[in-house]
């Protein structure tokens, strides 16, 4: 057995600006109560990156930067090492976060009023950079099946039109947590390049998979290559969405020079003073720490299972195959998701994302976040228990 002491350290985030307990505290009516909404861990991250961050600070001057070689080589390793996939370091190009390079790319390589296609339930920023942008939102809903989200592609062939431009796909899924199977990404690819779309991949994920699932990038799938966009980071992986950096990886060269200029009009060019560095730390010296994290995550999904088999049996965990969030069924209980999150909140104390966050497809649903010391999973689970006791 492992020694998971500091991931078992429990550290107040409250009074830090964090989204996820001070912002979703003042969402809660300024309560003091368990925060398992937002995608981010309640663990410190390698230590070898808080050394490397310190050595930044200490020098003590803070100007512009740039990317060394090694930044890309660090990208190029990594994805060999983890992922089977030998990209060329041309093909990295720096965005501040995902969210931004898709909603860049949107505006400059779409027209107002074309079809995106996203499969659903999803993260809202997905959903927002088509619709903020003024894109039509075409939805491809996953179908869950004997307790598994699968890819259905055929009633997509009668929504779709000549402005349809592009597929944006995410994987591993937010909030499902599905791992799609090469078989599921080669039938993407066949229907995207049926119809001429270009594939964006949000991979954000891609490192938090469980054995023995294996995240595959769409990019990597030799006939996708050409109509892939793979955007990553190291954020989710080693907990820093705070530092705000992330990747695209796009190998067809056309799509690259656009994308490039794209970027160049928006003024991205210099990464935050950190971005360089720690990505070449996380990438080179902190891969144990993510197999050791994967571990505890793991070790707090198999318990809230059995937790929910034993307890709470309304409760379906749809069974996850990578990213820290579970996906929780909650239908039989028969509650609304307003009424089921004022109980939470109000008399358990605690906080989730109920499942219309991420749209209509996720109603009947809650997402909750796993990176979290085993104690308040515990907790968490023991306050619901007591307020659904009668249910």
């Amino acid at each position: 057995m492992k020694n998971f002491k500091e991931f078992d350290e429990v550290i107040n985030r409250y009074g830090t600006n964090s989204c996820k307990w001070d912002e979703c505290r003042e969402a809660c009516g300024n309560k003091d109560i368990l925060q398992l909404s937002v995608a981010d861990m309640d663990f410190k991250s390698p230590k070898e990156i808080l050394n490397k961050m310190h050595k930044i600070v200490e020098h003590g001057i803070f100007g512009y930067t740039m990317f060394p070689e090694s930044f890309y080589e660090s990208i190029v390793n990594w994805y060999y090492k983890r992922h089977n996939w030998k990209l060329e370091k041309d093909w990295v190009l720096y965005s501040p976060r995902v969210g931004i390079g898709a909603s860049l790319i949107i505006q400059n390589m779409t027209e107002k009023g074309d079809g995106i296609i996203l499969q659903t339930p999803a993260y809202p920023t997905l959903t927002e950079v088509i619709v903020k942008n003024e894109r039509k939102l075409i939805e491809n809903p996953l179908v869950l099946k004997n307790g598994k989200y699968k890819i259905d592609l055929s009633e997509l062939e009668k929504q779709i039109d000549e402005k349809t431009k592009m597929f944006i796909l995410c994987n591993p899924h937010n909030p499902t947590g599905r791992v799609f199977s090469l078989e599921e990404l080669s039938e993407i690819t066949k229907f995207c390049k049926k119809h001429n779309l270009i594939i964006l991949s949000d991979e954000i994920h891609s490192d938090l998979v469980f054995k023995p699932n294996k995240h595959i990038p769409i990019a990597s799938i030799p006939e996708a290559q050409e109509i892939s966009i793979v955007c990553s980071s190291i954020t989710k992986t080693f907990n820093l969405p705070g530092v705000i950096t992330s990747n695209m990886i796009i190998p067809n060269k056309e799509i690259r020079e656009k994308v490039k200029k794209i970027l160049d009009v928006a003024v991205i060019h210099n990464p935050n003073i950190f971005a360089a560095g720690i990505t070449e730390v996380a990438y080179n010296e902190c891969e144990y720490w993510l197999d050791d994290v994967l571990d505890y995550i793991l070790e707090n999904k198999n318990y809230l299972k059995e937790y929910l088999e034993k307890y709470l049996p309304k409760l379906k965990l749809i069974d996850s195959e990578g990213t820290y969030l579970s996906w929780i069924d909650y239908r039989e209980l028969g509650i609304d998701g307003k009424s089921l999150q004022k109980l939470f909140v109000d008399e358990a104390g605690v906080n989730v994302y109920m499942g219309e966050h991420f749209g209509d497809s996720g109603k009947g649903f809650i997402r909750v976040n796993l990176a979290t010391p085993k104690s308040i999973i515990e907790q968490f689970l023991t306050n619901v228990r007591k307020v659904l006791k009668d249910k």
